[in-house]
């Protein structure tokens, strides 16, 4: 009986957190989708937060006295690189978002071409799904030229589109929290208790 009330709290905290989360994600996609230029300005200061925090706790490290000569100088080393990529992209916001965005773009253009590649090879799958990977495939790949040809436009289409997938990973998390779906948990105390 213990055990089945402390199943229903974790139940009952998860469900409250994917609710909680999820308006969060649908709150920040939303402002994202109203306004381009946050999501990037967003995406910049975290980036470089990160970068400069990372820097630090390397030098930190690198200072500790029980650690090898060596390994004191090549945490403090790469700390202080950190540290200066986390300054560049403070001090070169513009040009930051431009190497971002030509890495996602890379990378949506290599997604494209492996989208196109699986539907057309694939015959194990319905025609149905072979036809909407080639046409994931096709849109990735025509948004990637569409950044590399405009990197500015380029940066606000990338930026929306993430901001929709924001929005529908937190839609689903607040109907998955209020609804109380338990699929994984429910199958594994099932098989557990032989039920």
């Amino acid at each position: 009986m213990e055990g089945q009330l402390n199943y229903r709290n974790s139940s009952k905290a998860v469900r409250v957190s994917q609710i909680v989360l999820g308006a969060i994600a649908i709150a920040l996609s939303l402002a994202i989708i109203v306004n381009p230029g946050f999501g990037i300005a967003t995406l910049i200061a975290l980036l470089s937060v990160t970068l400069l925090v990372a820097g630090l706790e390397r030098v930190a490290v690198g200072a500790h006295p029980s650690l090898t000569k060596s390994s004191r100088i090549g945490n403090i080393i790469l700390g202080a690189i950190t540290i200066g990529l986390g300054i560049g992209v403070i001090a070169f916001p513009i040009m930051t978002t431009i190497f971002l965005v030509t890495l996602l773009a890379v990378g949506l253009s290599f997604l494209g071409i492996a989208r196109i590649i699986q539907g057309v090879a694939n015959k194990g799958i319905s025609k149905w799904s072979r036809a909407a990977l080639v046409g994931v495939g096709i849109l990735s790949l025509a948004v990637s030229f569409i950044v590399f040809a405009q990197p500015a436009l380029g940066a606000v289409l990338l930026t929306v589109i993430l901001a929709v997938n924001l929005l529908v990973i937190g839609i689903e998390s607040v109907v998955h929290g209020a609804s109380g779906r338990r699929n994984v948990v429910e199958s594994t105390s099932k098989a557990a208790y032989g039920k």
